[in-house]
């Protein structure tokens, strides 16, 4: 976990104000939302994750046919959104698995960079691969900045964080193909056991997530390092995280109990 948000944090060093702002407001609002009433709430986010793909989809269309980008893409979030809603309970099980798969895949992967030693004799070039954890804050950015090319932009630097991890994921894919196929079996294999609980989870780990990285935007509009907090104990951040997870899992169940919960599952239903 700390692997994770020292990665974002990184990445998001020299971010604007109004930048950061938007990414910690949103990032909190939807993350509470997922992490405290992600059962109570499931109809609307999935109605929106459809809107939102089927704008996407029909921004693809509008590009491709040469057509009115806003019709394209208003027509697709209708289509999507509805058909999102109408098959609601298959699309549950996909999501679940998909975040089961996902979550074991970057466990692996956080473990495996985490783990990840500094190179020896790498001069005074940032030679370092892997962990960020075990490079100081001025060595993390001229790191960024050797691999990126110097590059500012944010994109430019995003894609090049993201091809120095899959270096160094690259000889150990296989093992991390088999930690993705396992997350996915033991999701699909749960939520056909305890669909409720499944869901209830799935929602409070990404929604946890969302709020803590939302908290790390809002923290560094004001030159503020959330990491910094946990830089000497690492293994609290985990524990911060997953006690979130299961707090916010334990108030959706309770929230589905409920009358209001009830109807609501009935008219999803």
């Amino acid at each position: 976990m700390y692997e994770l948000l020292i990665r974002v944090e990184t990445l998001c060093a020299d971010a604007p104000f109004s930048t950061l702002f938007g990414i910690g407001t949103i990032s909190i609002v939807a993350g509470l939302l997922l992490w405290l009433g992600g059962i109570y709430f499931s109809s609307a986010i999935i109605g929106i994750l459809g809107a939102a793909i089927g704008s996407f989809c029909g921004l693809l269309v509008s590009q491709w046919l040469d057509t009115g980008s806003l019709l394209s893409m208003g027509i697709g979030a209708a289509v999507f959104c509805v058909a999102a809603v109408l098959l609601r309970n298959i699309i549950i099980i996909v999501l679940a698995v998909i975040i089961f798969a996902l979550a074991g895949g970057v466990t692996y992967s956080s473990v495996l960079l985490g783990s990840s030693a500094p190179q020896e004799g790498a001069g005074e070039e940032p030679g370092l691969i892997g962990s960020f954890s075990h490079m100081d804050s001025a060595t993390r950015l001229a790191y960024l900045n050797q691999i990126s090319e110097q590059e500012q932009g944010f994109f430019e630097r995003l894609k090049a964080l993201l091809r120095e991890t899959l270096g160094v994921m690259s000889p150990h894919k296989w093992k991390l193909i088999l930690a993705v196929v396992v997350g996915g079996v033991g999701g699909y294999v749960l939520i056909r056991l305890l669909k409720k609980a499944v869901i209830a989870l799935c929602c409070s780990g990404i929604g946890a997530l969302l709020v803590l990285v939302g908290l790390q935007g809002f923290l560094m509009t004001g030159d503020l390092r959330f990491c910094g907090v946990f830089e000497n104990k690492r293994f609290a951040l985990t524990i911060t995280y997953f006690s979130m997870v299961g707090i916010g899992t334990v108030i959706q169940l309770i929230l589905a109990r409920s009358p209001n919960g009830k109807q609501a599952q009935v008219k999803d239903a």
